[in-house]
């Protein structure tokens, strides 16, 4: 054990702290919860236009077409609002004109779509199927910005021309390299392979990293990731969504929008799959740890019970991680990263089985448990099935728990 609590502190957590803080990573992270609030409305409107209960789903009806012009538009516009939130942040980190940036990233963006058979645009790409576009883009134009300031290869205004008109034409120059750069790829690309450059991203990152990203055993890689973070005290959620998270939005998007067009979903994993099924109570689904500890011999553990029921209850765990803790723990490890992992099996097997609804709604990850499964499925059972992977974890828990009451009862019994 000694030996594991070396390496994680001298070897791991020094690099995934760094890793935690690289720019552009962190850039990626906070444009794409920028754009979680246009989702949440969108699911909003979603449950509303489909909700779970029989009297009311027909008396919805006649409005349900109205009510989904919201969800469309709110999904509909991922890739193009991450765009823009995505350079905004980089543009911050680097010290450069942040709505210059954004507006840049959002041309060239809207540059690289394919036409549609009408000749405008190809609005499919403004959702999910161009999000990936729309990261490698928006960081590309950013770094292009970047390089032009810094060398001070930008037109400059005396200095009584307003900020607003000066920053506008030190953008010019930039802007230009930006928007040629881009038409001219994709130019080539349509002239030689007859892709467009969002086609080509799409064939050699995109689908593959959808593939990849959708299949349970790089899922459950993901899983044991972000807990291994979380042994550390690291925010494991935060590194992992970097790469991740974009592919479990994408398949989210894609599930509201089967459900909004009739036909089954297609999707397992998902947004919802992770936050709400897995993740009951918060990373390592401690729900059921926080139930346990209230029936402790140690005074501290049961306190910390009491202190953190009601916070996993809405899928906030620090007081557990941090008051048992769990963070560097030798003792808690195992179960800490084993328990979500058994939590998603389950889940996958059941949704596999089509023994319960695949979720389509996103809800905020603060929702409390059995609420957040009912309203991301539309389906009582999700309910049951958050109840079994309590039970599940709590087996895990279990027994790591009973040393760590020995242990902590011992300390007590010698002050």
């Amino acid at each position: 054990m000694k030996a594991i609590i070396k390496f994680l502190e001298e070897r791991f957590m020094p690099f995934a702290g760094r890793l935690a803080e690289q720019r552009h990573l962190k850039a990626l992270r906070e444009g794409i919860v920028a754009v979680m609030p246009l989702l949440l409305i969108g699911s909003l409107f979603m449950i509303i236009a489909y909700p779970p209960v029989q009297s009311l789903d027909k008396a919805v009806e006649p409005f349900r077409n109205d009510l989904l012009k919201v969800t469309n538009v709110t999904f509909g516009i991922m890739a193009l609002a991450a765009s823009f939130t995505i350079a905004y942040s980089l543009a911050r980190a680097y010290k450069v004109d942040q709505l210059a940036s954004g507006v840049l990233s959002v041309s060239a963006f809207l540059l690289s779509i394919p036409a549609a058979e009408g000749g405008g645009l190809a609005t499919a790409w403004f959702g999910s199927k161009g999000l990936f576009v729309a990261m490698l883009l928006a960081l590309f134009a950013v770094e292009i910005q970047r390089f032009f300031m810094e060398r001070d290869m930008f037109i400059k205004m005396p200095p009584e021309v307003p900020p607003f008109v000066a920053r506008s034409f030190a953008a010019l120059v930039p802007g230009f390299v930006i928007l040629f750069a881009v038409w001219a790829v994709n130019t080539a690309l349509i002239k030689s392979v007859n892709l467009a450059l969002p086609e080509a991203i799409n064939n050699v990152i995109g689908i593959p990293v959808m593939n990849l990203g959708s299949s349970l055993p790089a899922t459950l890689i993901a899983i044991i990731v972000i807990q291994l973070l979380w042994c550390v005290g690291i925010q494991g959620a935060d590194i992992v969504a970097v790469f991740l998270g974009p592919v479990w939005l994408a398949l989210s998007e894609q599930n509201a929008a089967a459900k909004a067009a009739g036909t089954a979903l297609p999707n397992i994993i998902s947004n919802q799959y992770i936050y709400i099924f897995v993740f009951v109570g918060g990373a390592g689904a401690t729900f059921a740890l926080a139930l346990l500890l209230l029936n402790t011999k140690s005074a501290q553990l049961r306190a910390i019970g009491k202190a953190g029921i009601w916070s996993t209850f809405f899928n906030v765990n620090e007081p557990i991680t941090f008051g048992m803790p769990i963070i560097m723990n030798p003792v808690m490890f195992i179960p800490f990263i084993l328990a979500p992992v058994v939590a998603g099996i389950i889940t996958y097997m059941a949704m596999a089985l089509n023994l319960v609804a695949r979720p389509y709604a996103i809800v905020p990850w603060t929702t409390p448990v059995f609420i957040s499964g009912f309203l991301a499925t539309g389906d009582w059972k999700a309910i049951l099935l958050q109840m079994v992977n309590l039970v599940a974890t709590a087996i895990v828990y279990y027994p790591f728990l009973k040393l760590w009451d020995r242990m902590k009862l011992e300390e007590e019994s010698q002050r």
